[in-house]
């Protein structure tokens, strides 16, 4: 289970890394532009490609346990990172681009398909009562 929802963000001015790690976040809504914090664990697995164990992205991020294993965990659950062999988080491929794109664009698709099954059904149910109280008159 992940929770992402996307929001269109607008990228203005200097595209610093704080930046456009703030902007992906954004759009996908796991974070304000307020909190640095998701944003320095973000850049933190980017930068170590074999993965971190909690105490390192702490140390990294320069965040607090609890701060660490909340973000940690929405990372987990929205689909950006998983937790390796070791004890190790990393993003769930190389790069943050190919994890956008092959796994968390994926869930998103997979997700929304089912939605959309949801909406047919409860279209065909309401058109269904429709005829019946149309019937009944």
């Amino acid at each position: 289970m992940f929770d992402i929802r996307i929001k269109e963000v607008p990228l203005e001015g200097i595209r610093s890394p704080d930046q456009l790690a703030a902007f992906v976040l954004k759009s996908l809504g796991l974070t304000s532009l307020k909190d640095t914090g998701d944003v320095r664990l973000l850049l933190a697995l980017m930068n170590h490609k074999e993965g971190l164990k909690v105490d390192e992205i702490q140390q990294e991020a320069g965040l607090g346990q609890t701060a660490t294993y909340a973000r940690i965990r929405k990372f987990v659950e929205a689909g950006l990172i998983y937790k390796a062999r070791g004890a190790f988080y990393k993003l769930r491929e190389r790069t943050l681009a190919e994890t956008l794109d092959f796994r968390v664009r994926k869930d998103i698709e997979r997700v929304f398909a089912g939605v959309v099954e949801v909406g047919k059904e409860l279209d065909d149910v309401q058109a269904r009562q429709g005829r019946t109280k149309g019937t009944d008159r």
